[in-house]
C-alpha cells in the first residue's frame, strides 16, 4: 500500500467533489465557499464518550450539534496506544512506522506532508489549537505547527498545565487558567 494512501484518498475525495459540481463556463455561477473542516482530537477519549453516541452522563451539546450536521469518523482506530504517533497518523495519513514517530518524544519529520499542507493547496486557511506534542512549537523549529502547514496556531507543546506558556504562531504567551479551558 502506498505510504500516502489515506492522504491521497482524502485529496481524491476533495477532487471528486469539485468535479461533480462542474458546469459549462457560460452557466457556471460563482462557486460556493469551501466547506468548513473541524477536526477534533482528544487524548484518552473512548468511542462512546459523547452525547451523540448515547452516553447517559456526559453532556456534549456543542459536539452533538456539530455531529448532527457533519461527516463523522465513526470507524477510526488509533494508530498507537499513545498520543504523539496517533496525532502524527491523523495529520499525515500514515502509520507511525512509516513516519518514524513511535512514542512520546519523537517528532514529526519535516519532510512529511500533512493534512494542513494538503488543505492549503486546495485554498483552505488552517489552524491548530491545543496540544501539539509532535515537536517544538518555538519559532524556527522545522516541525512547529506553522512549518507543518498551519496558518495560525495557539498550541501547547505537550501536557496541559495551570497558567501555561502557550505558543501563538511561535511567540511565547503567558496565560492564566487551566490550559484545556483556554484552548
Amino acid at each position: 500500500m502506498n505510504d500516502c494512501f489515506w492522504l491521497k484518498f482524502f485529496l481524491l475525495g476533495l477532487l471528486a467533489c469539485d468535479l461533480l459540481q462542474c458546469q459549462p463556463a457560460e452557466k457556471q455561477a460563482p462557486g460556493p465557499s469551501l466547506p468548513n473542516i473541524v477536526l477534533v482530537m482528544a487524548d484518552d477519549q473512548g468511542w462512546g464518550d459523547m452525547g451523540y453516541y448515547g452516553h447517559e452522563v456526559l453532556q456534549t451539546p456543542f459536539f452533538d450539534a456539530m455531529a448532527s450536521e457533519a461527516l463523522r469518523f465513526d470507524h477510526f482506530y488509533a494508530a498507537a496506544p499513545v498520543c504523539s504517533p496517533t496525532r502524527g497518523s491523523v495529520l499525515t495519513g500514515r502509520h507511525p512506522n512509516r513516519f518514524g514517530c513511535f512514542s512520546w518524544g519523537h517528532t514529526l519529520r519535516p519532510q512529511e506532508i500533512t493534512l494542513a499542507e494538503a488543505l492549503k493547496q486546495q485554498g483552505y486557511v488552517t489552524g491548530h489549537f491545543g496540544k501539539w506534542h509532535l515537536g517544538s512549537v518555538r519559532p524556527g523549529s522545522p516541525v512547529n505547527p506553522g512549518a507543518s502547514g498551519f496558518d495560525q496556531w495557539l498550541s501547547a507543546p505537550n501536557f496541559f498545565d495551570n497558567n501555561p506558556i502557550l505558543s501563538r504562531n511561535g511567540i511565547a504567551e503567558q496565560t492564566q487558567g487551566e490550559s484545556s479551558m483556554l484552548l
